[in-house]
């Protein structure tokens, strides 16, 4: 090999080494698993919290939403559980119906973890409990009738709604029912309801967006 070939051939190698090394830390193009693409857009489009402020603010505790009374809702149950189910709302396979009520009771009772109602007008039994701890399930989402599965396609997002609603009550609305029941007081009421078995459906679990301590 002659030293001008020789010479040429070494700066082809340079040239072709810097390249390599340019091409590795800064890759013209990165192959990504579509999944996790789709995955990480959905989860940038769609923030739970934000969107359960407006739905709360907008819709849950709008005037003009409808719920359905509590007084009906337990007479119903009591008397005619399939005509109750038909003014509740069943979501998919789900075996449970759900409802959104309002109402007005007593406090018949006040323990650590729960305030029973005796709803007013009706002293038969207590038939309306709010639980203090935790929330779980799906009470205000789906028992509202507001938002419809079908415009989340993705699942988790409209798992995601039901954790930003309950944490939503145990902030704002549970702490203020703590603080103001006792026995004998008027309590005024809207939230949730899930119902399994009518047979064993009362006392109604309500799930409250809103509590009234007249």
């Amino acid at each position: 090999m002659t030293p001008q070939r020789h010479t040429r051939w070494l700066g082809w190698a340079a040239a072709m080494a810097v390249a390599a090394m340019v091409f590795w830390v800064l890759p013209p193009l990165r192959v990504v698993r579509l999944s996790a693409t789709r995955h990480q857009a959905a989860g940038a489009a769609f923030d739970a919290e934000a969107f359960v402020e407006k739905f709360w603010r907008d819709q849950l505790l709008n005037p003009d939403t409808p719920a359905l009374e509590a007084n009906r809702l337990v007479q119903l149950l009591r008397e005619n559980p399939a005509a109750a189910a038909e003014l509740g709302r069943r979501l998919g396979f789900s075996r449970n119906t759900s409802y959104f009520i309002r109402g007005a009771g007593r406090v018949a009772a006040v323990v650590p973890d729960a305030v029973s109602l005796f709803l007013e007008g009706d002293r038969e039994e207590v038939s309306v409990v709010i639980e203090t701890g935790p929330v779980f399930g799906n009470a205000i989402r789906d028992g509202s009738g507001l938002l419809d599965v079908n415009l989340f396609p993705n699942s988790q997002d409209f798992n995601a709604i039901s954790g930003a609603l309950n944490r939503r009550v145990e902030a704002e609305v549970l702490p203020h029912l703590k603080a103001q029941a006792a026995v004998g007081r008027r309590i005024n009421f809207i939230g949730g309801v899930e119902v399994g078995d009518p047979a064993h459906a009362l006392p109604l679990r309500v799930v409250p967006v809103r509590i009234e301590v007249p």
